[in-house]
């Protein structure tokens, strides 16, 4: 059954790829980004896990894959439930304003890129991150808000202004990509800046090129480890010990052995059913009181009252391998059971409303959408709760800058279809930018 199961979430996958790239534009939709998720990350890590005889023994593999299809279905469904959405509040903006708000957000988000930088390798480097590194990270985050603002309008109009934001942000994100490895900030990167200009110039991205990028993904995944070990961990960067990294082997490896995160996915999908142990959706609570209320404020004492205690996610005595992620199908399930698959649709929904507002010309909503598309993938790798951790930090920060740059009604151009404005104060005129 396992293997069925298995060969059912490729097609899957495979048909949500293939209608992505048939449809121009398809592949800026969820469910693409989500099924190249599963595709890219999750089929690759089942294989060698069938034959394992240290996997629990009553259909818990079996039942992980299935539970992952189920999620993988939702994903469409929900984005076709929520994307004939009415373009809701829409304004007029300032491109003078957004561009100084994007100025602003990228020079405070470059200064706490480069604090966390300073940092020692013991709180840098250590995989859960605590105390100031969490504090500069959360500020550093405004840098890609700036980036995202600053897109929007060249994609509008090439303003030598936008351009230097640009180029500015790029060599933060060119450090993140190249020198830490990370992969998140390379499609963040990616995608931000093929939504705007599709979302302005309706310019998609050629489809073989689309394709390529998931081959770029599993090489990722393959040699994500080795590669920062390489260039990030041991100091100054060691090229030819990337140049060294064994791709065929390591597939050869993961094929054979499985991957670790679908194993914790399998052993704690077992123990949850087997015990009952659901949260009924507490994790999420907890998660957000662990991004967003400080120890070094309220004091650990209160910060640990504040959240609700949950049942165990494995059997005493499994400890997941360190560095892995949870996945979101494993918080789904600990949440509801197989009801739990209904998170994706929900996220899926409300991730179609604000693509549909954006098509339409909703500034706001082209910025949301552009800076929620990797929280909505890390809701398959990681856990669900990333697309709301997000969508908190985004309105602490963004709401006040688009109410800043908004001109209000009665300066406002008549015209719908056109929400960001240029004001041009040496001529009679004003051009719309949409």
């Amino acid at each position: 059954m396992a293997w069925i199961g298995t060969v059912l979430l490729l097609l899957t996958s495979l048909a949500f790829l293939g209608w992505g790239l048939w449809k121009r534009g398809g592949f800026y939709g969820f469910p693409f980004l989500a099924a190249a998720m599963f595709l890219t990350f999750v089929l690759p890590q089942i294989p060698g896990l069938i034959n394992d005889r240290f996997m629990p023994q009553d259909g818990a593999l079996t039942r992980a894959i299935f539970f992952s299809w189920l999620c993988l279905m939702m994903c469409a469904i929900g984005w076709e439930l929520g994307r004939h959405s009415k373009p809701g509040w829409n304004a007029t903006f300032s491109e003078k304003r957004l561009l100084a708000c994007s100025a602003v957000l990228s020079l405070a988000g470059a200064y706490f890129f480069h604090k966390f930088g300073q940092l020692d390798d013991e709180q840098r480097l250590r995989g859960f991150l605590t105390g100031t590194a969490v504090a500069y990270l959360f500020f550093a985050k405004l840098l890609t808000y700036g980036l995202a603002i600053a897109l929007l309008c060249f994609a509008r109009r090439r303003s030598p202004m936008a351009l230097w934001i640009i180029l500015f942000d790029c060599v933060f994100y060119f450090d993140r990509i190249v020198i830490a490895g990370r992969r998140g900030e390379a499609a963040e990167l990616a995608l931000m800046i093929a939504l705007a200009l599709w979302f302005h110039r309706r310019y998609a991205v050629p489809r073989h090129v689309v394709a390529s990028s998931m081959v770029f993904a599993v090489v990722g995944l393959l040699a994500a480890g080795e590669y920062r070990a390489a260039t990030y961990y041991s100091g100054a960067p060691n090229w030819r010990a990337v140049l060294d990294i064994n791709l065929a082997e390591n597939w050869r490896k993961l094929i054979q052995q499985g991957g670790p995160e679908f194993r914790n996915l399998a052993f704690s999908l077992s123990y949850v059913s087997e015990n009952n142990a659901y949260d009924f959706g507490s994790t999420h609570w907890n998660t957000l009181v662990h991004s967003y209320v400080p120890a070094q404020l309220v004091g650990s004492a209160r910060k640990e009252a504040l959240y609700i205690r949950n049942p165990l996610r494995y059997a005493v005595g499994y400890e997941p391998a360190p560095g892995t992620t949870p996945t979101g199908m494993m918080d789904a399930f600990a949440s509801f059971s197989y009801f739990g698959c209904l998170k994706f649709a929900l996220i899926a929904a409300l991730l179609a409303g604000i693509y549909s507002c954006a098509m339409q010309g909703n500034t706001a909503m082209q910025l949301l959408y552009m800076l929620s598309v990797i929280p909505a993938m890390l809701a398959v790798t990681h856990f669900t709760n990333e697309i709301a951790i997000a969508w908190v930090h985004i309105a602490l920060f963004m709401i006040p800058v688009l109410i800043f740059a908004r001109i209000p009604a009665p300066r406002a151009t008549n015209d719908r279809s056109s929400p960001i404005l240029e004001k041009r104060y040496n001529c009679a005129k004003k051009t719309s930018m949409s």
